[in-house]
């Protein structure tokens, strides 16, 4: 009957919507790749499989942010698509873009914002579209549009299914964005302490050694590693430098050009040091650090 034969295609369509979730969300969660163009084209092709369509574009935005440019196609000749830059505001796909809203176009002949002569120029009759804007927070990155579903047309459970994934997957590739952004600075800032001629320790809330720089480990002579231990035990042969840590964590008052003594093998040394406080973004304190030179030959 008619009833049997519409449950079983929604059946079919949610087979097919669960299998591509489970496949582009394995993509997301092993999402190692920066080029977000390479990402959104693997999405699109993924989407074209799993709501079975004839054709499927992923479009860029152009330098000046006026034009979408097609970068990749499925099922229609991308050269020929990549020949007609179409004006943000201009067709569905610029309609898209121009509103960051997604439509459902069950036949696009009737609807006035499609341009036929994209059709007349690639030899594709479009029948039904689905397109939706690709957003990274409040910045418009693209357009995927989806054409002429081959069973029926494109339905609201399908545009749902869609921007699940594309909002998914915004999310990962700015996760992956911020995570390479962080390694660049972390490097960066590991090579910046590793040069220092003088030295670095830092404790978090807890009192746990986060760093300690090579000029640390060379004054304060300590051999064995010490990171994440905590640093009454760390520097348990020169406490006052540990007193100093959890004071400034204690009272959040820093100091500067201060000198402290301290005795090793029976030689009495001194540091001059000065201390900070370890910020996140949002102002918070995350730790305590000292920075010192053993100004001993200095004064003797």
């Amino acid at each position: 009957t008619m009833t049997e034969r519409l449950a079983q295609e929604k059946e079919a369509t949610e087979r097919a919507h669960l299998r591509a979730l489970y496949d582009i969300l394995n993509l997301l969660s092993d999402l190692r790749e920066t080029d977000e163009q390479k990402v959104w084209t693997r999405i699109l092709e993924k989407l074209s499989v799993a709501l079975d369509t004839e054709a499927a574009t992923y479009f860029i935005v152009g330098p000046k942010g006026r034009q979408l440019v097609a970068h990749y196609s499925v099922g229609v000749a991308p050269e020929k698509l990549a020949k007609v830059p179409i004006e943000i505001g201009q067709g569905i796909c610029g309609w898209v873009a121009a509103h960051r809203e997604p439509v459902l176009v069950e036949d696009a002949y009737r609807d006035g914002r499609f341009l036929k002569t994209v059709d007349a120029l690639t030899g594709f009759k479009t029948r039904s579209v689905l397109c939706l804007p690709l957003m990274d927070r409040l910045d418009l990155v693209g357009v995927i549009e989806l054409l002429n579903r081959r069973e029926g047309s494109f339905t609201r459970e399908d545009l749902i299914f869609v921007e699940t994934i594309c909002r998914q997957a915004a999310i990962a590739l700015r996760m992956t964005r911020q995570e390479g952004m962080l390694h660049k600075v972390t490097a960066h800032n590991a090579s910046i302490l590793e040069n220092l001629t003088g030295g670095f320790l830092a404790i978090d809330l807890r009192g746990r050694v986060m760093i300690c720089n090579p000029a640390a480990r060379r004054i304060l002579e300590v051999r064995d590693e010490i990171v994440n231990i905590p640093v009454d035990q760390a520097l348990a042969h020169i406490p006052a430098v540990a007193e100093v840590l959890t004071q400034t964590l204690s009272t959040r008052q820093i100091v500067k050009r201060k000198e402290l003594f301290w005795k090793h093998r029976n030689e009495t040394r001194t540091l001059g040091y000065s201390t900070i406080l370890i910020q996140d973004p949002r102002g918070e304190v995350t730790g305590t650090g000292i920075t010192f030179q053993d100004i001993t030959p200095a004064r003797s």
